[in-house]
């Protein structure tokens, strides 16, 4: 059976509800669709594109040496690790950097943490994937296609995350000699997760996709840890704020509970009251960019981030001002 548009598409559709789930599960501090999609779409588009040149010149180099079966075996066990999440790990770097620069002047860290390290390891490896299912598709039919969509679907999106975790570590690595360690772990550490599948792959098949779903399962207590040390965080940081009157007790309240905070949210949106719940929005985002500034100032203090602190204690004032009545002249 030939691949056919309406299953390229479906694979699409599969690929985008992937990344939305990810990004949803970072409770938090959800990371801005302007820099998730152009992630997503460097993996699809320009890291598969270099790896299949890379790829294919290893392989034929291999062939004229050795069988064309060892050949494959050496390339995807040797070569395309290497090839693949380095280009994938690039998109990273620079998304790390151009999120740095575009929020410095407001004192923020869009990408910092292990959750964000998921999400936007997971965007790359998603769109990479993709495009590599299809690839395959079109080589070996609709069957192959549909069992790499349903089977191996998170495989990429596990291996780059470990680079995106690495990435995401840095902000909190206060020896600047230092902060090249954790990507480059996370980059050996996908690497490594990489060679191993594709070793699986070719030598025992579908165990492979039984040390993958040992993978994630992994990567969902990291997640469950990542996501509780968030909330204690929260809850520590903002105490202080409740005393001094910046964060009310009800915020205090909401502010750790993703469940009770959507739901506060979801009364205001069904009771009409937009602005109210925009407003609550933006204070509750200021606010736990807060917490997590406020301890990075306070275990790794420098100038830049106790002025980080206080930036964002000014913009929670600057939004309650802006929504309070103004006096009649």
């Amino acid at each position: 059976m030939s691949l056919s548009g309406p299953l390229i598409w479906l694979g699409i559709l599969q690929a985008v509800i992937y990344l939305l789930f990810i990004r949803a599960i970072d409770l938090y501090e959800r990371e801005p669709l302007r820099y998730v999609v152009p992630v997503f779409i460097w993996g699809f588009a320009v890291a598969t594109t270099i790896s299949l040149v890379f790829n294919t010149l290893a392989a034929l180099t291999f062939e004229a040496i050795v069988t064309k079966q060892v050949a494959g075996f050496l390339t995807a066990v040797f070569v395309a690790p290497v090839v693949e999440e380095s280009t994938k790990g690039l998109a990273l770097l620079i998304i790390f950097v151009v999120a740095y620069l575009a929020s410095r002047s407001r004192r923020l860290i869009e990408f910092a943490g292990v959750m964000d390290g998921i999400v936007y390891g997971s965007a790359v490896g998603f769109g990479f994937a993709l495009a590599e299912d299809i690839l395959y598709g079109m080589q070996y039919g609709a069957e192959t296609f549909l069992v790499r969509r349903i089977l191996g679907g998170f495989a990429h999106a596990a291996f780059t995350s470990l680079t995106g975790i690495g990435i995401g570590l840095i902000p909190f690595i206060h020896n600047r000699a230092m902060r090249i360690f954790p990507p480059l772990f996370g980059l050996l550490g996908a690497i490594f997760l990489h060679a191993i599948f594709n070793f699986l792959a070719t030598t025992l098949g579908p165990v492979a996709y039984v040390f993958m779903f040992v993978v994630v399962l992994t990567y969902l207590v990291i997640i469950i840890l990542w996501l509780a040390f968030e909330r204690r965080t929260i809850r520590g940081e903002l105490r202080g704020e409740v005393e001094d009157g910046l964060i009310s007790p009800e915020e205090y309240a909401l502010l750790p509970t993703f469940f009770r905070r959507t739901g506060y949210y979801l009364r205001l949106i069904f009771s009409g009251r937009l602005g109210a719940w925009t407003r609550a929005r933006r204070v509750h985002s200021a606010a736990v960019d807060l917490a997590f500034a406020k301890r990075l100032a306070r275990r790794w203090p420098t100038p830049s981030r106790e002025e980080r602190v206080r930036a964002l204690r000014q913009k929670i004032v600057d939004v309650r001002a802006a929504a309070a009545p103004q006096p009649s002249l």
